[in-house]
């Protein structure tokens, strides 16, 4: 810069020192806007990986796919020209496990708690089994 060849000794250092305070200044500025660009990019990071959630890469249910923001899943791949559809194929023999005539645990299931109208379900009436399984220990 021109000019400060014609100041004096103790001018010029004087000049230095404004100017070393002021770097020192925007040196503490700069570290602190870069530990702040760091925590933006953490924090977006994070959001762009909430965002992109749907219910085929986590455990969020179907019906919170279309909400705004979400990335909608990729439709399914079609099958490369296949004729057969997946799993057991007609005319196969089928296996199941039978109903054992002699089970080592029988439970039975009632509802409990209340309706959806509030009512208490241990005085309601009995409409027969609404569910049953065996447990058959081999």
């Amino acid at each position: 810069m021109a000019g400060y060849e014609a100041l004096p000794r103790d001018e010029l250092l004087g000049v230095l020192a404004v100017r070393d305070a002021r770097i020192t200044q925007l040196e503490a500025g700069s570290d602190a806007l870069a530990q702040l660009v760091g925590e933006l990019r953490d924090k977006v990071a994070r959001l762009e990986r909430i965002v992109s959630r749907n219910s085929r890469n986590s455990s969020m249910p179907l019906s919170a796919d279309d909400l705004p923001g979400r990335t909608p899943p990729e439709p399914e791949k079609k099958r490369d020209g296949r004729k057969r559809k997946p799993g057991k194929q007609p005319g196969a023999p089928g296996s199941h496990l039978c109903w054992s005539d002699s089970p080592d645990e029988r439970v039975d299931h009632f509802p409990e708690g209340e309706c959806s109208c509030g009512r208490d379900l241990a005085g309601a009436a009995d409409l027969g089994v609404a569910a049953s399984h065996q447990v058959i220990d081999v």
